[in-house]
């Protein structure tokens, strides 16, 4: 078996190098991808607790109005 020649070994890294970089710049370009969809769905999660928080307020006024309404019928029907 032959030995590599020193040019030979440096082409094979080289190439190995220039995989590398590529595969580390898909890498980057996947990273910042999902950077934007994190921030994208930090938003939506935002927005969705605001109008969580706004239909629980609403869900609480209806109680405090169910509630007087079944009050007023208790009193009602005990006359």
């Amino acid at each position: 078996m032959e030995k590599e020649t020193f040019s030979e070994e440096l082409e094979k890294l080289k190439n190995e190098n220039a995989r590398l970089m590529a595969a580390l710049g898909e890498a980057e370009y996947e990273c910042e991808r999902l950077v934007i969809l994190n921030s994208n769905l930090e938003r939506q999660l935002e927005e969705a607790n605001r109008e969580l928080e706004k239909n629980i307020e609403i869900l609480q006024g209806f109680k405090s109005e169910i509630e007087g309404i079944v009050s007023s019928i208790e009193k009602v029907n005990k006359k």
